[in-house]
Protein backbone atom coordinates (compact mmCIF):
# COMPACT_ATOMS: atom_id res chain seq x y z
CA UNK A 1 0.00 0.00 0.00
CA UNK A 2 0.68 3.25 -0.46
CA UNK A 3 1.86 5.65 2.68
CA UNK A 4 0.42 8.57 3.49
CA UNK A 5 1.76 11.56 5.76
CA UNK A 6 -0.04 14.49 7.11
CA UNK A 7 1.61 17.20 9.16
CA UNK A 8 0.55 20.48 10.99
CA UNK A 9 2.47 23.38 12.79
CA UNK A 10 0.46 24.70 15.90
CA UNK A 11 0.69 28.04 17.62
CA UNK A 12 4.12 27.73 19.18
CA UNK A 13 5.70 26.78 15.90
CA UNK A 14 6.29 23.36 16.97
CA UNK A 15 5.54 20.68 13.83
CA UNK A 16 3.88 17.53 14.76
CA UNK A 17 3.93 15.18 11.83
CA UNK A 18 0.98 12.44 12.00
CA UNK A 19 1.86 9.24 9.75
CA UNK A 20 -0.39 7.47 8.15
CA UNK A 21 0.68 3.85 7.69
CA UNK A 22 -0.04 0.37 7.86
CA UNK A 23 -1.89 -0.67 11.00
CA UNK A 24 0.90 -1.09 13.45
CA UNK A 25 1.44 -2.06 16.99
CA UNK A 26 4.32 -0.56 19.14
CA UNK A 27 3.91 -2.45 22.15
CA UNK A 28 6.84 -4.59 22.16
CA UNK A 29 8.92 -4.70 25.82
CA UNK A 30 10.82 -7.60 25.31
CA UNK A 31 14.62 -6.81 25.27
CA UNK A 32 17.31 -8.73 25.94
CA UNK A 33 21.44 -8.65 26.06
CA UNK A 34 21.07 -11.88 24.79
CA UNK A 35 22.53 -11.38 20.97
CA UNK A 36 21.04 -15.07 20.20
CA UNK A 37 17.25 -13.03 21.18
CA UNK A 38 17.97 -10.05 19.11
CA UNK A 39 18.80 -11.97 15.83
CA UNK A 40 15.07 -13.24 16.19
CA UNK A 41 13.47 -9.85 15.74
CA UNK A 42 16.00 -8.29 13.06
CA UNK A 43 14.07 -9.88 10.19
CA UNK A 44 10.63 -9.31 11.39
CA UNK A 45 8.42 -7.46 9.01
CA UNK A 46 10.97 -7.19 6.53
CA UNK A 47 9.25 -7.24 3.02
CA UNK A 48 11.01 -8.52 -0.29
CA UNK A 49 7.14 -8.47 -2.48
CA UNK A 50 7.25 -7.10 -5.19
CA UNK A 51 4.85 -3.95 -5.68
CA UNK A 52 3.12 -2.66 -8.70
CA UNK A 53 3.78 0.97 -9.26
CA UNK A 54 1.09 2.31 -7.58
CA UNK A 55 2.40 0.18 -4.46
CA UNK A 56 -0.77 -2.16 -4.43
CA UNK A 57 -1.17 -5.53 -5.28
CA UNK A 58 -4.34 -6.23 -5.74
CA UNK A 59 -4.12 -9.91 -5.24
CA UNK A 60 -5.54 -11.05 -8.21
CA UNK A 61 -3.61 -13.62 -10.58
CA UNK A 62 -4.29 -14.05 -14.23
CA UNK A 63 -1.61 -17.25 -14.46
CA UNK A 64 -2.87 -20.50 -14.95
CA UNK A 65 -0.81 -21.66 -12.19
CA UNK A 66 -2.44 -20.89 -8.13
CA UNK A 67 -0.21 -18.64 -6.10
CA UNK A 68 1.32 -20.08 -3.25
CA UNK A 69 0.03 -18.69 0.21
CA UNK A 70 2.41 -18.80 2.52
CA UNK A 71 2.14 -18.86 6.32
CA UNK A 72 3.55 -14.93 6.21
CA UNK A 73 0.71 -13.47 4.37
CA UNK A 74 -1.76 -15.95 5.44
CA UNK A 75 -2.94 -13.73 7.95
CA UNK A 76 -4.83 -10.23 6.97
CA UNK A 77 -2.87 -7.87 8.76
CA UNK A 78 0.51 -9.61 8.14
CA UNK A 79 -0.84 -9.04 4.21
CA UNK A 80 -1.14 -5.36 3.91
CA UNK A 81 1.97 -5.00 6.54
CA UNK A 82 3.83 -6.70 3.26
CA UNK A 83 1.64 -4.48 0.54
CA UNK A 84 -0.73 -7.31 -0.65
CA UNK A 85 -4.53 -6.52 -0.69
CA UNK A 86 -7.50 -7.92 -2.06
CA UNK A 87 -8.97 -5.60 -4.71
CA UNK A 88 -11.54 -4.81 -1.90
CA UNK A 89 -9.20 -3.21 0.57
CA UNK A 90 -7.47 -1.50 -2.55
CA UNK A 91 -10.97 0.55 -3.35
CA UNK A 92 -11.39 1.07 0.49
CA UNK A 93 -7.93 2.49 0.83
CA UNK A 94 -8.38 4.70 -2.30
CA UNK A 95 -11.54 6.40 -0.65
CA UNK A 96 -9.80 6.66 2.51
CA UNK A 97 -7.38 8.77 1.19
CA UNK A 98 -9.94 10.58 -0.55
CA UNK A 99 -11.58 11.43 2.78
CA UNK A 100 -8.49 12.36 4.18
CA UNK A 101 -7.82 14.72 1.45
CA UNK A 102 -11.47 16.25 2.07
CA UNK A 103 -11.05 16.43 6.33
CA UNK A 104 -7.65 18.18 5.73
CA UNK A 105 -8.65 20.82 3.49
CA UNK A 106 -12.40 21.67 5.14
CA UNK A 107 -10.00 22.22 8.02
CA UNK A 108 -7.88 24.34 6.59
CA UNK A 109 -10.93 26.78 4.73
CA UNK A 110 -13.15 26.73 8.25
CA UNK A 111 -12.97 29.55 10.39
CA UNK A 112 -10.43 29.82 13.39
CA UNK A 113 -10.61 29.70 16.49
CA UNK A 114 -14.54 29.39 15.92
CA UNK A 115 -13.58 26.10 14.38
CA UNK A 116 -10.79 24.30 15.70
CA UNK A 117 -9.74 20.89 14.38
CA UNK A 118 -5.76 18.94 14.67
CA UNK A 119 -5.94 18.88 10.85
CA UNK A 120 -5.86 22.30 9.94
CA UNK A 121 -2.85 22.97 7.75
CA UNK A 122 -2.38 19.44 7.26
CA UNK A 123 -1.18 18.44 4.04
CA UNK A 124 -1.72 14.87 2.78
CA UNK A 125 1.35 13.55 1.02
CA UNK A 126 1.23 10.34 -0.81
CA UNK A 127 4.18 8.78 -2.13
CA UNK A 128 4.87 7.75 -5.74
CA UNK A 129 5.52 3.46 -4.55
CA UNK A 130 4.84 1.57 -1.51
CA UNK A 131 7.81 2.78 1.61
CA UNK A 132 6.19 0.81 4.46
CA UNK A 133 6.32 3.14 7.85
CA UNK A 134 9.60 3.81 8.35
CA UNK A 135 11.36 4.93 5.00
CA UNK A 136 7.45 6.61 4.79
CA UNK A 137 8.75 8.17 7.64
CA UNK A 138 11.89 9.38 6.71
CA UNK A 139 10.44 10.67 3.21
CA UNK A 140 7.97 13.32 5.39
CA UNK A 141 11.46 13.75 7.73
CA UNK A 142 13.49 14.55 5.19
CA UNK A 143 11.18 16.55 2.81
CA UNK A 144 8.21 18.14 4.92
CA UNK A 145 9.79 19.34 8.31
CA UNK A 146 11.31 22.76 8.76
CA UNK A 147 11.82 22.55 12.42
CA UNK A 148 14.24 20.84 14.97
CA UNK A 149 11.88 18.85 17.00
CA UNK A 150 9.34 16.57 15.33
CA UNK A 151 6.41 14.97 17.25
CA UNK A 152 5.40 11.38 15.24
CA UNK A 153 2.37 9.96 15.52
CA UNK A 154 0.83 6.94 13.69
CA UNK A 155 -2.49 7.05 11.92
CA UNK A 156 -3.93 4.34 14.94
CA UNK A 157 -2.61 6.08 18.14
CA UNK A 158 -4.45 9.07 20.15
CA UNK A 159 -3.37 11.38 23.24
CA UNK A 160 -6.10 9.92 25.89
CA UNK A 161 -5.12 12.99 27.73
CA UNK A 162 -3.80 16.44 28.13
CA UNK A 163 0.07 15.71 27.60
CA UNK A 164 3.14 18.22 28.39
CA UNK A 165 4.33 18.54 24.85
CA UNK A 166 5.68 22.11 24.87
CA UNK A 167 7.47 21.33 28.31
CA UNK A 168 8.93 18.33 26.90
CA UNK A 169 10.11 20.32 24.24
CA UNK A 170 11.32 22.56 26.62
CA UNK A 171 13.18 19.65 28.49
CA UNK A 172 15.13 18.89 25.24
CA UNK A 173 15.78 22.40 24.33
CA UNK A 174 17.08 23.65 27.52
CA UNK A 175 19.48 20.07 27.88
CA UNK A 176 23.08 21.08 28.36
CA UNK A 177 24.35 17.80 27.74
CA UNK A 178 21.74 16.83 24.78
CA UNK A 179 21.47 13.74 26.54
CA UNK A 180 17.65 13.91 25.42
CA UNK A 181 17.09 13.06 22.17
CA UNK A 182 14.05 11.19 22.13
CA UNK A 183 10.74 11.20 24.43
CA UNK A 184 8.38 8.51 24.16
CA UNK A 185 4.64 9.24 25.33
CA UNK A 186 3.80 6.01 27.64
CA UNK A 187 1.24 3.73 27.03
CA UNK A 188 -0.33 0.75 28.94
CA UNK A 189 2.64 -1.82 28.21
CA UNK A 190 5.19 0.37 29.13
CA UNK A 191 3.92 2.41 31.90
CA UNK A 192 5.97 0.76 34.73
CA UNK A 193 9.00 0.45 32.32
CA UNK A 194 11.03 0.69 35.28
CA UNK A 195 9.71 -2.74 36.80
CA UNK A 196 10.01 -4.07 33.53
CA UNK A 197 13.73 -3.57 33.00
CA UNK A 198 14.42 -4.81 36.71
CA UNK A 199 12.66 -7.74 35.65
CA UNK A 200 15.05 -8.53 33.08
CA UNK A 201 18.27 -7.50 33.68
CA UNK A 202 18.60 -7.25 37.57
CA UNK A 203 19.41 -5.59 40.58
CA UNK A 204 23.10 -4.18 39.50
CA UNK A 205 21.46 -2.82 35.77
CA UNK A 206 18.48 -1.75 37.57
CA UNK A 207 20.67 0.45 40.21
CA UNK A 208 22.83 2.19 37.17
CA UNK A 209 19.39 2.80 35.45
CA UNK A 210 18.10 4.49 38.49
CA UNK A 211 20.94 6.95 38.49
CA UNK A 212 20.18 7.56 34.94
CA UNK A 213 16.27 8.94 35.43
CA UNK A 214 16.26 12.87 34.31
CA UNK A 215 13.82 15.10 36.08
CA UNK A 216 14.54 18.22 34.28
CA UNK A 217 13.44 21.87 35.23
CA UNK A 218 11.26 22.45 32.25
CA UNK A 219 9.45 19.73 33.57
CA UNK A 220 8.27 20.51 36.58
CA UNK A 221 5.05 21.90 36.31
CA UNK A 222 2.31 23.79 38.26
CA UNK A 223 -1.35 24.04 38.31
CA UNK A 224 -2.55 20.54 39.24
CA UNK A 225 -2.34 19.54 35.97
CA UNK A 226 -0.14 16.53 36.32
CA UNK A 227 0.42 13.66 39.39
CA UNK A 228 -1.95 11.65 41.62
CA UNK A 229 -4.80 14.11 41.33
CA UNK A 230 -3.81 16.12 38.52
CA UNK A 231 -6.66 17.83 36.17
CA UNK A 232 -5.00 15.77 33.08
CA UNK A 233 -5.39 12.09 34.55
CA UNK A 234 -9.05 13.00 34.89
CA UNK A 235 -9.72 13.66 31.46
CA UNK A 236 -9.44 9.54 31.38
CA UNK A 237 -13.17 8.87 31.00
CA UNK A 238 -14.72 5.39 30.87
CA UNK A 239 -17.98 4.62 29.00
CA UNK A 240 -18.17 1.39 30.34
CA UNK A 241 -18.29 0.03 34.20
CA UNK A 242 -16.03 -2.52 32.64
CA UNK A 243 -13.17 -0.14 31.26
CA UNK A 244 -13.56 2.31 34.68
CA UNK A 245 -12.85 -1.02 36.89
CA UNK A 246 -10.09 -1.82 34.57
CA UNK A 247 -8.01 1.97 34.76
CA UNK A 248 -8.36 2.02 38.48
CA UNK A 249 -6.91 -1.45 38.70
CA UNK A 250 -4.22 -0.05 36.77
CA UNK A 251 -3.87 3.43 38.77
CA UNK A 252 -3.46 0.80 42.05
CA UNK A 253 -1.09 -1.49 40.35
CA UNK A 254 1.07 1.56 39.72
CA UNK A 255 1.48 2.71 42.97
CA UNK A 256 2.45 -0.35 44.55
CA UNK A 257 4.98 -0.62 41.58
CA UNK A 258 8.95 0.03 41.76
CA UNK A 259 8.28 3.03 38.81
CA UNK A 260 6.30 4.84 41.68
CA UNK A 261 8.11 3.72 44.87
CA UNK A 262 11.06 4.82 43.17
CA UNK A 263 9.89 8.40 42.65
CA UNK A 264 8.74 8.36 46.14
CA UNK A 265 11.90 7.89 47.09
CA UNK A 266 13.40 10.81 45.41
CA UNK A 267 11.08 12.92 46.20
CA UNK A 268 11.75 11.98 50.32
CA UNK A 269 15.50 12.20 49.07
CA UNK A 270 14.77 16.13 48.25
CA UNK A 271 12.84 17.00 51.30
CA UNK A 272 9.54 17.44 49.14
CA UNK A 273 6.05 16.03 50.24
CA UNK A 274 4.72 12.65 48.56
CA UNK A 275 1.37 14.16 48.76
CA UNK A 276 -0.63 15.71 46.10
CA UNK A 277 1.02 18.47 44.04
CA UNK A 278 4.25 18.14 45.70
CA UNK A 279 4.84 21.89 46.19
CA UNK A 280 7.05 23.52 47.43
CA UNK A 281 9.96 21.95 45.66
CA UNK A 282 13.05 23.30 43.79
CA UNK A 283 11.17 25.22 40.85
CA UNK A 284 11.26 28.19 41.79
CA UNK A 285 8.70 29.83 38.74
CA UNK A 286 5.87 28.05 40.43
CA UNK A 287 3.68 29.17 43.17
CA UNK A 288 1.57 26.05 44.09
CA UNK A 289 0.74 22.27 42.89
CA UNK A 290 4.45 21.94 41.45
CA UNK A 291 4.67 18.88 40.08
CA UNK A 292 8.02 17.24 38.56
CA UNK A 293 7.78 14.89 35.86
CA UNK A 294 10.29 12.30 35.09
CA UNK A 295 12.22 10.75 32.36
CA UNK A 296 13.22 7.07 32.70
CA UNK A 297 16.01 5.59 30.20
CA UNK A 298 14.29 2.49 27.94
CA UNK A 299 16.43 0.28 25.74
CA UNK A 300 13.67 0.43 23.37
CA UNK A 301 12.47 2.75 20.52
CA UNK A 302 9.07 2.43 20.52
CA UNK A 303 7.25 3.45 17.59
CA UNK A 304 4.33 4.99 19.29
CA UNK A 305 4.07 8.60 19.36
CA UNK A 306 6.59 10.76 20.58
CA UNK A 307 8.75 13.38 20.43
CA UNK A 308 12.40 13.78 18.94
CA UNK A 309 15.09 15.82 17.57
CA UNK A 310 14.87 16.22 13.78
CA UNK A 311 18.49 16.12 13.40
CA UNK A 312 18.63 13.08 15.80
CA UNK A 313 16.21 10.75 13.30
CA UNK A 314 17.93 12.56 9.91
CA UNK A 315 21.63 12.16 11.05
CA UNK A 316 21.73 9.20 12.92
CA UNK A 317 18.58 7.11 12.77
CA UNK A 318 17.94 7.35 8.94
CA UNK A 319 21.96 7.21 8.74
CA UNK A 320 22.74 4.92 5.60
CA UNK A 321 25.71 3.58 6.87
CA UNK A 322 24.22 2.02 10.00
CA UNK A 323 21.44 0.56 8.02
CA UNK A 324 19.27 0.54 11.70
CA UNK A 325 15.66 1.08 9.25
CA UNK A 326 14.87 -1.31 6.86
CA UNK A 327 12.22 -0.39 3.41
CA UNK A 328 8.69 -2.00 4.27
CA UNK A 329 9.66 -2.16 7.79
CA UNK A 330 9.36 -0.29 11.38
CA UNK A 331 11.68 1.77 12.65
CA UNK A 332 11.54 -0.14 15.81
CA UNK A 333 12.44 -3.68 14.20
CA UNK A 334 15.72 -3.16 13.87
CA UNK A 335 16.83 0.10 15.82
CA UNK A 336 15.85 -1.76 18.96
CA UNK A 337 18.20 -4.19 18.61
CA UNK A 338 21.32 -2.07 18.03
CA UNK A 339 20.04 -0.34 20.73
CA UNK A 340 20.76 -3.48 23.22
CA UNK A 341 24.09 -4.16 21.43
CA UNK A 342 25.35 -1.51 21.92
CA UNK A 343 24.81 -1.55 25.28
CA UNK A 344 26.66 -4.88 25.58
CA UNK A 345 29.68 -3.26 24.27
CA UNK A 346 29.61 -0.16 25.46
CA UNK A 347 27.78 -0.38 28.71
CA UNK A 348 24.64 0.87 29.93
CA UNK A 349 25.15 3.96 30.39
CA UNK A 350 27.83 4.78 27.40
CA UNK A 351 25.20 2.39 24.96
CA UNK A 352 21.67 4.17 25.85
CA UNK A 353 23.54 7.63 25.30
CA UNK A 354 24.44 6.96 21.59
CA UNK A 355 20.40 6.71 21.69
CA UNK A 356 19.01 8.79 24.35
CA UNK A 357 15.52 7.44 24.48
CA UNK A 358 13.35 8.36 27.63
CA UNK A 359 9.53 7.93 28.32
CA UNK A 360 7.56 10.41 29.85
CA UNK A 361 6.05 9.50 33.62
CA UNK A 362 3.65 12.16 35.46
CA UNK A 363 3.51 9.24 38.29
CA UNK A 364 -0.42 9.82 38.14
CA UNK A 365 -0.90 5.87 37.30
CA UNK A 366 -2.50 6.94 33.57
CA UNK A 367 -0.96 6.71 30.45
CA UNK A 368 -0.86 9.41 27.93
CA UNK A 369 -1.29 7.62 24.91
CA UNK A 370 -3.87 4.72 23.48
CA UNK A 371 -4.43 2.35 20.27
CA UNK A 372 -7.56 2.80 18.54
CA UNK A 373 -8.82 -0.02 17.99
CA UNK A 374 -12.18 0.13 16.82
CA UNK A 375 -13.06 -3.28 17.75
CA UNK A 376 -12.67 -2.18 21.59
CA UNK A 377 -15.42 0.62 20.89
CA UNK A 378 -18.22 -1.14 19.28
CA UNK A 379 -21.09 -2.26 21.51
CA UNK A 380 -21.70 -6.11 20.66
CA UNK A 381 -24.72 -5.75 18.73
CA UNK A 382 -22.84 -2.82 16.48
CA UNK A 383 -19.88 -6.27 16.01
CA UNK A 384 -23.13 -8.44 15.85
CA UNK A 385 -24.44 -6.48 12.35
CA UNK A 386 -20.36 -6.24 11.02
CA UNK A 387 -19.97 -9.82 11.35
CA UNK A 388 -22.82 -10.86 9.73
CA UNK A 389 -22.45 -8.45 6.74
CA UNK A 390 -18.76 -10.04 6.22
CA UNK A 391 -20.41 -13.11 6.11
CA UNK A 392 -22.81 -12.25 3.73
CA UNK A 393 -19.87 -10.86 1.43
CA UNK A 394 -18.40 -13.81 1.52
CA UNK A 395 -21.28 -15.87 0.91
CA UNK A 396 -22.32 -13.84 -2.23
Amino acid sequence: RDEEEDGFNNSNGFNSRRISCDSATASNSNQSFNNNNIDKNDNNRNNNDKNNSNGINSGSNHSESKPTITRKHANIKQALRSGITTVDQAKNYIEFKTALRKLCEDATRAPYPQVKSPFRNAEVVELEERHGYGFALRHALLHCINTPYVCVIQHDRTFMRPAPVAEVVDAMRNDPTEKIKYVGMSMKSNLMYYDIFGGKYGKKAIDELRSMILRPESLCIGGGVYGPNGSSSRHMTADSKKVRQNLESLVETYRGSMQHITYKEWLQSVGRSTTAGDSGGRCGNVHQNCHQLSLTPTLFWYDNTHIVQTSHYRDFVFDPKHKMVARGGFVEDKLSPAMIRNVERFGLREGHGRFGCYLLDDHSGMFFTGHLDGGGYLTADEKEKIQKSIKGKKEG
